[in-house]
């Protein structure tokens, strides 16, 4: 009778443990994947940080992407951001980062009043706007960070 109870106590210790690993292994699988859609929203945001407002190159203040301009590398304003996504990630120093299948960066870029940041205005209508990178891995949404910037 003993013997049973020993066997008991200690086998439900062992799958107390088995368990509780089970669920650290889960939590670090899901904090990873979490870390690295924040690693690549702030990316984005660390590449919109070194932008101009307006395109450099012909001084306009053209809404999106001009005219001839192939993403990424010809990124060189805030606007050219509008509506992007980047089936590869990139960095902020526009290279593609290897390895990393299934992950996508979608940004979105909105005028704001300056005013009242939550009152979206037409495209080119504020010299304030706010960005939006949604981060994505094979297709569910793992992170979604936006920020105010001056256009």
């Amino acid at each position: 009778m003993e013997s049973t109870i020993a066997i008991a106590v200690i086998g439900i210790g062992v799958v107390a443990v088995v368990g509780s690993q089970q669920a650290w292994h889960i939590q670090a699988v899901v904090s990873d994947r979490l870390a690295t859609g924040m690693r690549l929203a702030i990316e984005i945001r660390e590449l919109s940080l070194l932008l101009p407002a307006n395109d450099p190159v012909t001084g306009v203040a053209t809404w999106g992407s001009e005219p001839g301009e192939i993403l990424p590398d010809d990124l060189d304003d805030l606007d050219d951001l509008d509506g992007v996504t980047f089936a590869t990630p990139i960095d902020a120093t526009r290279s593609q980062i290897v390895g990393m299948s299934g992950w996508t960066q979608e940004v979105s870029v909105q005028c704001v009043n300056p005013f009242n940041v939550l009152q979206i205005v037409s495209d080119g209508a504020s010299e304030v706007v706010q960005m939006e990178v949604v981060v994505e891995c094979d297709g569910e949404e793992i992170t979604r960070l936006s920020w105010i910037s001056p256009r």
